[in-house]
């Protein structure tokens, strides 16, 4: 289980128990916490859930693994890719949960056996971040992480804390700091996907999108048409635009990477907002329950498309159920001039999506990607009907 946990893809955080082994029971309730906000991965049709260990797909892109061992609870987030593509807000997001739920536990267990109820998690245990190296897991504490800059593990290898403090970042700060130099030149290399698009054009807007697309090599006739076809929606518009240039750059042979985008917006003087590009919206988490985790029903589907409860956001809704470019431009093809039978057949896709790469279709990621698009009605709507307060 641990092979994906490679060194160039993977942060990790560790919990320390001050007074206690890690009980079956408790190792139980925390993988169980877990497992109703992210489903179990599944590999040759088996659920990845083995004796106080487990891993879930977060999304498409990144894999969450727990591991109870004596003492220690260690989490390691898994990107696909490389670590540089782990957004913050999704590691953030997965620390305050395991925190919350691993403080609540203990409390409880405590309780039980008539132990003092300590009221602050730093009396219950101390929290590690880190990485893996050389096939280990190389941890500092927390605390030292926020105050150094790098340390040297056991190996001898100097590791950088910026990473491992993406277990901590402020999800509320949206600009960068007044130091920050940009993306790191390791990053600029990568190929962005198609949430890093939704991101970019969002940060983007449409006010600057077309000298931006001029920039990165299109040409005016390009932008024309798109803006014929996609008038109605900007971030539709922006998102084909990004999807038609990356088009072109692979066609001529290239690769469309972070640092060709980054090339664009110094031009145009708009150089950080690649840095806003792995921040992601996680706030329906607290909404997270274990019947969420079910897939939504034909009803469900069939209604948000029949009472007109998403919008005409085709692509943008594409793009968050995680289906291809591909798929999208099927579907666009298919029912031209049918908004309803597009949004519909999208939806229905998703729901019946096959592909191993796909994270199953639940009741709480349709949640998450109409929150996305705006689709406040929608949103509403399935939030009722599976009496999501």
């Amino acid at each position: 289980m641990q092979n994906a946990a490679t060194d160039d893809r993977t942060i990790c955080i560790a919990y320390h128990l001050k007074e206690t082994v890690v009980p079956s029971a408790l190792s139980f309730k925390l993988i169980g916490a877990a497992i109703s906000i992210w489903p179990l991965k599944k590999v040759d049709a088996r659920y990845c859930l083995y004796y106080q260990a487990a891993v879930m797909d977060t999304d498409t892109r990144n894999e969450l693994q727990i591991h109870v061992k004596g003492h220690r609870i260690v989490a390691y987030l898994v990107n696909d890719t490389s670590k540089h593509l782990i957004s913050p807000d999704l590691a953030t997001t997965i620390q305050e949960c395991l925190t919350l739920a691993l403080g609540r536990i203990l409390k409880f267990y405590g309780h039980c056996f008539g132990r003092e109820n300590h009221h602050v998690t730093s009396d219950l245990f101390e929290i590690e971040v880190g990485e893996v190296c050389k096939g280990e897991t190389c941890l500092i504490p927390l605390s030292d992480a926020k105050t150094k800059a790098h340390w040297r593990c056991k190996n001898g290898i100097i590791h950088n804390t910026k990473f491992p403090l993406n277990w901590v970042v402020d999800k509320n700060k949206k600009q960068c700091d007044s130091n920050c130099k940009g993306l790191e030149t390791e990053a600029q290399l990568l190929t962005p996907d198609d949430q890093h698009f939704v991101q970019l054009a969002r940060t983007i807007g449409i006010g600057d999108f077309y000298n931006f697309f001029i920039e990165l090599g299109m040409e005016k006739a390009d932008y024309d048409n798109l803006n014929f076809r996609y008038f109605s929606n900007p971030m539709d518009f922006m998102l084909m635009g990004l999807f038609e240039w990356r088009d072109k750059t692979e066609s001529d042979q290239l690769t469309a990477t972070f640092g060709k985008l980054q090339k664009a917006l110094t031009a145009i003087e708009r150089q950080h907002y690649l840095c806003q590009i792995h921040r992601e919206d996680h706030t329906l988490v607290e909404k997270a329950h274990s019947r969420l985790q079910d897939v939504p029903s034909d009803d469900v589907i069939d209604a948000l498309t029949d009472k007109n409860l998403i919008g005409d956001c085709v692509v943008h809704l594409g793009v968050e159920l995680c289906l291809s470019i591909g798929d999208i431009r099927n579907t666009l093809y298919n029912f031209p001039r049918d908004l309803k039978g597009q949004v519909h057949d999208l939806l229905i896709k998703w729901k019946n999506c096959n592909e191993t790469k796909m994270v199953k279709p639940t009741i709480y990621r349709l949640m998450v990607a109409l929150k996305h698009i705006k689709a406040a009605k929608g949103l509403t709507f399935v939030k009722k009907t599976y009496g999501v307060e």
